[in-house]
């Protein structure tokens, strides 16, 4: 790995929550995280006792099965991010929402109510696809292009802000119509959105109605030119303050080989049945520009529960590796993924997050600033 010459950053850390059954690695010698609301509250508590600074969860409606069980049991996104707000004081809350599951004037409402309980701490991250089996087992999938999707997605966030900001409502468009709707409580002010569109079309989208992207985090090169594509796409859309957050699995060990033992042992047990699953439910997505729907595809073929993009090593070579990417790839923000979202998430905060700072990044959960 070279050495970066880019100037430091200062960036936003944040924690992908294990809503869904086994957490984020498909296997079976994993450790299997429970999808409670219990486990979440807790990693959430902790993520804001080291000072990170935002939690995510994901939209998932159906898992894939197989010895492991994977997503087989999923808390629903929205709802648990307002019980998260609930318990936590400074930590921002971050929702799923898949545009063609939810109508926007509902989550409209469901954002407002929740700004209030989160003080202003509530923001979205909008999803305008996912595969047919996922949303189409209750009938709600929408058979549209690639375009087509993002065209959905375009009135389902236009319709949503209105709401937020106008007493009254008229619009008419392609998928939505609303007559005189109003809706109150109006949110203290607009939630942030971010989105995760992979393709030229997917960031065009995210840098004109969203205030961030997420993108796959990695410190190869392709994972680096992909943050880069973001800021080039966002500079010739004239949004210099666009920001990009990339997310990263890390498997953190006291050793280099300590780590990678964790992985062998994780790759050991894969689900492969699981994993096909997955793979048949995005291989039948006719937009083959959805890059999600790539990566999971790709994941049965590396059949690895572990991806080669994963960062694996010491706290020491973790926040090098991190910083690496976090620099070249001209990333604001790091959402991050764990084996286990306990013991794991200490070594980051504690042990990972303090040493970036030798590597040109700077974050809250270096600074020693309590939550």
């Amino acid at each position: 790995m070279k050495i970066s010459t880019e100037p430091a950053r200062s960036v936003e850390l944040g924690v992908f929550l294990p809503v869904g059954s086994g957490g984020w690695i498909t296997s079976t010698t994993s450790p299997q995280l429970p999808a409670t609301y219990d486990y979440n509250r807790d990693v959430t508590v902790l993520a804001e006792e080291l000072g990170f600074d935002f939690a995510l969860s994901m939209a998932k409606w159906r898992g894939y099965g197989g010895p492991s069980a994977h997503w087989d049991t999923t808390l629903e996104s929205i709802s648990t991010m307002a019980g998260l707000a609930e318990a936590t004081s400074r930590i921002k809350v971050w929702a799923t929402v898949h545009t063609m599951v939810f109508h926007p004037a509902v989550v409209a409402k469901m954002g407002a109510v929740i700004d209030q309980i989160s003080n202003g701490r509530f923001g979205l991250n909008i999803v305008a696809g996912s595969n047919p089996s996922d949303q189409g087992q209750f009938g709600l999938w929408r058979d549209l292009d690639h375009a087509g999707r993002y065209a959905l997605a375009e009135e389902w966030i236009t319709v949503a802000r209105r709401l937020w900001t106008e007493e009254r409502v008229d619009f008419e468009g392609e998928f939505f119509t609303l007559t005189d709707c109003v809706s109150s409580p109006k949110p203290a002010a607009l939630p942030p959105v971010i989105c995760a569109g992979g393709s030229d079309r997917g960031f065009k989208f995210t840098i004109d109605h969203c205030a961030g992207s997420l993108l796959q985090g990695g410190d190869d090169d392709r994972h680096i030119a992909l943050g880069r594509r973001a800021k080039e796409i966002a500079r010739e859309s004239n949004k210099p303050d666009f920001k990009t957050y990339g997310l990263f699995t890390l498997v953190p060990g006291l050793t280099d080989a300590d780590a990678q033992a964790r992985v062998d042992d994780y790759n050991a047990g894969v689900d492969l049945i699981a994993l096909e699953n997955q793979a048949r439910e995005y291989g039948a997505d006719t937009a083959k520009e959805n890059t999600s729907a790539k990566n999971f595809v790709q994941a049965r073929t590396d059949a690895v529960a572990v991806g080669k993009s994963a960062l694996v090593g010491s706290p020491e070579t973790i926040a090098r590796r991190l910083a690496y990417a976090v620099r070249e790839a001209q990333l604001d923000g790091v959402t991050i993924i764990v084996p286990e979202f306990i013991d794991d998430l200490r070594v980051i905060g504690e042990q990972v997050a303090p040493l970036l700072a030798e590597f040109g990044v700077s974050t809250l959960a270096a600074s020693g600033v309590p939550a």
